[in-house]
């Protein structure tokens, strides 16, 4: 299908092959368990289906897609192999490379710019794979997969009784998505946010 080897996997250890293949043939995902849980497979998804958009909008008609376009799409894929713990944004004057503990650590503050949440420091995951920890100095419940120009975020925050889960939930995707979006210029396709503990009020 593609020249990419069989050794170009992805910090989790899938790889980059099978998920070239779900979003150029649309097939379903081959793990996808662990999919569901993995913030650097979902990342190269976002990346990859972004890349492809315009190759499939060809494909729909009749026509063939240029050979230079499918060659852009398959450079965007090795791009992902070759840095796997880089977000990367490509200028006209050149490439600036992010790396994912920059990311994670923008997450991380964000998170706790947004009133009554704190970031859940020290606390098991039920995914926690070294291969998929950002930043494993200083462990903190935050999971960052980056993949090309796109981000996928896991975070785990304690609130303080009282507000609104659900919209303190809202708050913090919102605020991370921005501060990601402003301060890195990197897409954040994904931003899951899992409350694991509740802490009393405040004093007043």
């Amino acid at each position: 299908m593609t020249d990419i080897a069989y050794r170009d996997t992805l910090p989790c250890g899938v790889p980059l092959d099978e998920i070239y293949a779900q979003v150029v043939d649309q097939t379903p995902p081959a793990r996808p368990k662990h999919q569901a849980h993995c913030p650097h497979c979902r990342a190269a998804l976002a990346d990859l289906s972004e890349a492809w958009a315009p190759v499939a909008q060809l494909a729909a008609k009749p026509i063939t897609a240029p050979s230079s376009l499918l060659e852009s799409v398959l450079a965007k894929v090795r791009l992902i192999s070759r840095d796997p713990w880089y977000g990367m944004i490509t200028t006209d004057h050149g490439r600036t490379r992010v790396a994912a503990r920059v990311v994670d650590a923008v997450v991380r503050l964000a998170a706790q710019e947004v009133p009554h949440v704190s970031i859940a420091f020290g606390r098991p995951r039920p995914d926690k794979d070294p291969a998929t920890i950002a930043d494993t100095a200083g462990e903190s419940a935050t999971n960052v997969g980056v993949a090309g120009s796109h981000v996928v975020i896991d975070v785990q925050i304690v609130i303080e009784m009282g507000p609104n889960i659900p919209t303190l939930a809202d708050q913090v995707r919102r605020t991370v998505r921005t501060d990601i979006e402003r301060f890195t210029g990197l897409t954040a396709a994904e931003v899951d946010v899992t409350v694991v503990d509740v802490l009393p009020r405040a004093a007043r």
